[in-house]
């Protein structure tokens, strides 16, 4: 499925806004007000996996390669 150049400026804002959220949780993950309630912000891993759906959107929808894990390479050597 293509996506307009409109979709993706869309799914790139969603992706900024979820790098602050990730900052905002990494600075200060819950907080205790002087009466005693606590605020607990969202899950640090569903915002990393919000990330990286959205990251393998936008590179599917621009053409840019995916890359996951690790390229690794043997040498088979003779004895």
């Amino acid at each position: 499925m293509a996506l307009t150049p409109a979709e993706i400026e869309l799914l790139q804002a969603r992706l900024d806004a979820y790098y602050e959220a990730e900052k905002a949780v990494l600075r200060n993950q819950s907080y205790k007000m002087p009466d005693g309630r606590e605020l607990t912000r969202a899950s640090l891993s569903s915002i990393q996996t919000a990330i990286d759906r959205l990251r393998n959107e936008i590179a599917n929808a621009s053409g840019a390669p995916i890359v996951r894990g690790r390229m690794r390479r043997g040498v088979i050597m003779g004895r």
